[in-house]
């Protein structure tokens, strides 16, 4: 096995980036909100039929990518809290505390 090294700064671009991804995501979700909110061109039974699937088809979509969005928020809040607790634990091990173990 490698070795590797992880640096506070490195894990704090880990997060960076998922913020970004969750950004994107949320702007992408907002622009798509148009999905969810088909009209008919005319009221026949036909093309309301069709327009009210894909208007549910979509708003599946967006139900599916806000679980998504939701998901990577709580991802990037357990990093946080992870970057924090290492930055803790090694501004403890370089000032020459004794970290207690959990």
């Amino acid at each position: 096995m490698g070795d590797f090294e992880v640096t506070i700064d490195t894990l704090q671009e880990v997060v960076g980036r998922h913020g970004k991804v969750r950004d994107e995501l949320s702007a992408t979700n907002q622009q798509s909100q148009l999905l969810a909110q088909i009209q008919p061109p005319m009221q026949d039974p036909a093309t309301t039929a069709f327009t009210t699937a894909a208007s549910q088809a979509g708003q599946a979509h967006l139900d599916s990518v806000s679980a998504i969005e939701r998901e990577l928020q709580t991802r990037i809040e357990e990093l946080k809290a992870s970057v924090e607790q290492y930055a803790k634990t090694d501004q403890g091990i370089e000032g020459g505390v004794a970290v207690k173990g959990r």
